[in-house]
């Protein structure tokens, strides 16, 4: 005699599609999240050997040869300018002039992005900054989620200037004239890394707490604009810790929207993954270039 489905065994039924549907999901998310932190790494790699690029280019002497300024001057083109040619043949980032500031570029030129400077995993509404690059109002200008590292911020050696202890720092300008700067010159190169580029941070992934993108003040205003040191570079060191979470307060620190770690770039192009709760110490040594 044949009998009807029970309650019972519609329930376990349902029971096996909801937890089958939740690993399904489980699995989507964790394959999306592979894809994402795959895509920051190449992302990582490209901008590296667009720093060596810049590097090898610089000079036919090898002893003379010099790694991009983190930025020209107080307003002027940043080291995200200065790689772009070396990371795509057609932008108008390309048309940058380096002898004028910022707020003297054409608006393609400063509202131009390159999806190299972006980290798949950190949602933007807008790929704009919104507020803080400001010369008589707000001249919005491209983003990015990497920021150089500028050193760890210790006594003596201020950050944001040219005796910052990081492999990115001020340029020395030579000549300028009225508002342009006619001659300029770095300050570093591959081999003022004394602890070698396998063990010195290049470039990382930059806390920008949730609700603030675009904003200059929390460190997200244009990638291009050297009116705004956070927003190119920051510091890693005590005092200065990776962020825990995206909603953590901003510091001038490095943390990334990645699950649990944070992405950097060492100075020989290849990357290293810190966990966001490492010792503060141990990225300060890294962040540091004359140790």
């Amino acid at each position: 005699m044949r009998r009807g489905i029970t309650a019972l065994e519609v329930l376990i039924v349902l029971v096996i599609c909801i937890v089958g549907a939740g690993l399904v999901v489980m699995l989507i998310a964790r394959t999306r999240e592979k894809a994402q932190n795959v895509q920051c790494r190449n992302n990582l790699r490209q901008i590296g050997k667009a720093f060596h690029a810049y590097h090898d280019n610089s000079s036919a002497d090898e002893n003379l040869r010099v790694l991009p300024p983190s930025r020209i001057a107080e307003g002027y083109a940043t080291w995200a300018v200065l790689l772009a040619p070396h990371l795509t043949k057609e932008s108008p980032l390309l048309q940058w002039e380096q002898q004028r500031s910022y707020f003297a570029q054409q608006q393609d030129v400063r509202e131009a992005r390159l999806i190299a400077y972006f980290c798949p995993t950190r949602l933007r509404s807008d790929t704009l900054s919104q507020a803080g690059d400001a010369d008589h109002g707000h001249f919005p200008g491209g983003v990015g989620d990497y920021a150089s590292v500028a050193g760890d911020g210790s006594a003596g050696h201020d950050w944001t200037g040219p005796y910052a202890n990081g492999p990115l720092v001020f340029a020395t300008v030579v000549d300028r004239q009225d508002e342009r700067i006619l001659k300029w010159r770095s300050r570093t190169g591959l081999a003022s890394l004394k602890r070698g580029t396998q063990q010195t941070l290049l470039v990382g992934e930059k806390h920008v707490p949730v609700g603030h993108h675009g904003d200059a003040a929390f460190g997200d205003g244009s990638l291009y604009n050297g009116a705004n040191p956070a927003s190119f570079a920051r510091i890693a060191g005590p005092g200065y810790p990776l962020a825990p979470a995206i909603d953590a307060p901003f510091n001038n620190n490095f943390g990334s929207c990645h699950r649990g770690i944070c992405h950097f770039l060492m100075a020989d192009a290849s990357f290293k993954a810190f966990a966001n709760d490492v010792d503060p110490a141990v990225l300060g040594k890294l962040a540091r270039r004359g140790d």
